[in-house]
Order: C-alpha cells, then structure tokens, then sequence
C-alpha cells in the first residue's frame, strides 16, 4: 500500500505528460494542413494579381481547414491565434533564376488535457512557391 501511494503520483505525472505531447503533436499535425492550405491560397492570389487579398485570404483557408469560424486572424499579433504571411524572393545559386515563395505561420496556445502539466504554444509554418 506505502509503494503504491509513492509510487501512484509519479505515474499520474507521466501519463499527464505523455498525454499533453500527444496532443500537441495532433495539434501540430492539423495546424500544419491549415498553414500549408493558407500558403497554397496565398500564393495563388499573388501569382493571379490579387495580393492585396492574399492575407485575408490565407487566413479565411487557415479557418476553412480547422473547420472554425473567425478564430484564427491576422489583425492582432499578439494574440495566440495569430495567422503570419511572408513573401521572399530567393536566388538559386547565384544562377540569376529566382523562386518567389509565401510562408504561412501559425500560433497558437495548445489546451491542457492535464491541468498540472507545464503550458505550451504550439507553432507551425507552410510555404508555397508561386511565379
């Protein structure tokens, strides 16, 4: 009986731990899918003439993919649901050739199965090449 009660909150511990890497694994998974949905959209308006929409966009298919209304937005970066959007033009070697890409970023705050375990943000990116 004394082993099992010292024995009984280490093991709860671990569960807790392994349970919350789980799911932010999951959540790493899913949240990849909707930034690479919302690369994918991005660079489409840009290559059409559209970039102006290219942001708004991105993050209208960000929310697509997670199945939610409005909770990812790209208004306030602060906020844990935050949909980020880059443009870069890179080189290939020097060899005057050059790839014009969109990165899609997403953060946000992963919720606990286990109350007592540490919290934790969980972030993904996507990029997509466009012309």
């Amino acid at each position: 009986m004394v082993e099992m009660v010292l024995i009984l909150p280490l093991i709860l511990v671990m569960l807790g731990v392994a349970f919350t890497g789980w799911d932010a694994m999951q959540e790493s998974i899913r949240l990849t899918s909707a930034a690479r949905a919302g690369a994918i959209k991005a660079a489409n308006d840009i290559e059409g003439g559209q970039s102006a929409n290219a942001w708004n966009d991105a993050t209208t298919a960000v929310n697509q993919e997670e199945n939610v209304n409005n909770v990812y937005q790209n208004t306030n970066p602060a906020a844990a649901d935050y949909v980020k959007m880059a443009q870069a033009t890179d080189n290939l070697n020097g060899s005057g050739a050059s790839i014009n890409t969109v990165t899609i970023t997403i953060s946000n705050a992963h919720v606990m199965a286990m109350p007592f375990v540490w919290n934790m943000t969980v972030t993904t990116s996507a990029t997509a090449r466009f012309t």
